[in-house]
């Protein structure tokens, strides 16, 4: 692994740790000084905070549509297939999140606004991938993808059986209560959800949306590909740090997350990046 790529990981992966220790004695003081439903900001960060994993499905599919070679039927109709498939996952993802956020947004708005990105993804890709030698493409598709689904499975089953209610659930209901971080399970859930609260009120450890906006530090790793990018690790880096931060704390400050949830999430993604990195090398060292 590049030894930049390291270094960043592991002080990223640092501080998230010792927030985490913060976040273990001050999770409710944080949230409760912060919360604020209606933040304009928060909800369109809630909105489109999950766009680089979304985006990186796209980034696949154009890679993936690169590996055609002509004579190869079999691998030609898997590689237009996956792509398909990618493509589509990316425009629904991108699509169905801000009108879970944003009520009023027609389905035909965020439909177009999830094109353009998608789009826009595309065609970069498509350019920077032009006349670039192929032979570890799919090594990196399968690694960019296997993170990114991993770290959406890892964090939705974990959020089942530790089932943290969510600070605006505190702030809405006297009968819930705070819940630390490290307990695992929720006595008041069966009998609030009876009472009609919904099931997702009780999801808040660890956050999905951090986890999936951490995938912004996949950025790094663009330059595996795409020579023209190496040496600019540290930027790509910054970008992915500063993104993930301000999506995290869009989650507290809409009380869809404590401190604690939002860091857990993040290192969900930075420790499944670091393992399937250490898989990932090729002839020039660029990772």
């Amino acid at each position: 692994m590049n030894k930049t790529i390291k270094r960043n990981l592991l002080i990223i992966l640092s501080g998230l740790l010792v927030m985490l220790i913060v976040g273990s004695f001050y999770d409710y003081t944080i949230s409760s000084s912060l919360y604020d439903p209606h933040s304009y900001l928060g909800i369109i960060l809630a909105s489109y905070g999950q766009l680089p994993a979304m985006l990186f499905f796209a980034i696949a599919a154009i890679i993936l549509l690169k590996l055609i070679e002509q004579g190869k039927i079999l691998k030609n109709i898997l590689c237009c297939f996956f792509c398909g498939i990618f493509q589509i996952f990316s425009l629904i993802g991108i699509t169905v999140d801000p009108m879970l956020y944003m009520q009023d947004m027609p389905l035909w708005l965020s439909f177009s606004i999830a094109l353009i990105l998608v789009l826009s993804c595309d065609i970069i890709v498509f350019k920077l991938t032009h006349n670039i030698e192929k032979t570890e493409f799919l090594r990196y598709v399968v690694v960019i993808m296997s993170v990114v689904l991993l770290e959406i499975i890892v964090i939705n089953i974990i959020k089942i059986p530790w089932a943290r209610p969510r600070m605006r659930l505190l702030a809405s209901c006297q009968q819930a209560s705070f819940q630390p971080w490290w307990t695992i399970g929720c006595s008041m859930k069966e009998t609030l959800i009876t009472a009609g609260i919904k099931a997702e009120e009780f999801k808040s450890f660890p956050s999905g949306h951090a986890g999936n906006a951490s995938c912004a530090l996949l950025l790094m790793t663009l330059p595996y590909i795409f020579p023209q990018l190496k040496g600019k690790e540290n930027l790509l880096c910054m970008i992915g740090i500063v993104f993930t931060i301000i999506v995290s704390y869009s989650r507290i400050v809409m009380g869809a997350h404590f401190l604690s949830d939002v860091c857990i999430g993040s290192i969900v993604t930075i420790v499944l990046i670091f393992i399937f990195l250490s898989l990932l090398k090729n002839k020039n060292d660029i990772l």
